[in-house]
């Protein structure tokens, strides 16, 4: 007597949720921006006199437009949703998995299979944490070094050269990880962050609930 077929498994589906809001990703344009163009018109300022008097002038704008987006994501920080306030950059005990999973994603060069997780990259939130402290100590001793050279005891100008390469190496990264991300791991996290939106790979069967109350399977939520 031949053994009964086993039920042939439903094949996963994606479903596209959304996960950052509007606030959120006019802060990150305008962070992420003025943050590339900082670092490229204070790299003409001091290298290229021919052209540091124009590019002194894009740097005070960038520089703006990184205060604006500093501003917004600190007001987030405490009255934004769960995935925006600031305990979601701080790792859970529960997410230690997920995070050595995704460092053997990144040791791999994207063949190991990379872990899912519902907003913030759990390995990334404290190099996030990072960047905000550091960009904001940037901005601060940008717009004080002329008037005030010295505060607390600090040379302003030195701060703000200390920080200029930590803050270049977390962007790096972080665009590097992003990508690698889409091309190995199969996700859109390039094009989340311009609709607000990331996919998921779930059971049919998840999908007959409403979206409102639909948590995608093996995720922490709230971060």
């Amino acid at each position: 007597m031949n053994a009964p077929i086993p039920p042939r498994k439903t094949p996963p589906a994606i479903q596209l949720l959304p996960v950052w809001r509007p606030w959120l990703r006019l802060a990150h344009l305008l962070v992420g921006l003025s943050t590339l163009l900082l670092a490229a018109t204070g790299w003409l300022v001091a290298g290229s006199p021919s052209l540091a008097e124009g590019a002194a002038d894009l740097h005070q704008l960038a520089a703006a437009a990184l205060v604006a987006g500093l501003a917004i994501r600190l007001l987030l920080f405490f009255t934004g949703d769960l995935t925006e306030r600031l305990d979601a950059l701080v790792p859970k005990r529960g997410e230690l998995r997920i995070i050595g999973a995704t460092a053997r994603f990144y040791l791999a060069l994207g063949r190991a299979p990379l872990p899912r997780w519902y907003a913030h990259n759990p390995l990334w939130k404290l190099p996030y944490l990072l960047l905000y402290i550091a960009l904001a100590v940037e901005a601060a001793s940008g717009l004080l070094r002329t008037e005030h050279p010295i505060l607390w005891g600090f040379y302003l100008p030195n701060v703000h050269a200390w920080w200029f390469p930590v803050i270049l190496w977390i962007v790096a990264g972080h665009i590097v990880a992003v990508v690698l991300h889409d091309l190995k791991g199969r996700t859109a996290d390039v094009s989340a962050i311009i609709h607000g939106s990331r996919l998921f790979h779930v059971d049919r069967s998840a999908l007959q609930q409403p979206v409102e109350q639909f948590v995608p399977p093996d995720l922490p939520t709230g971060c």
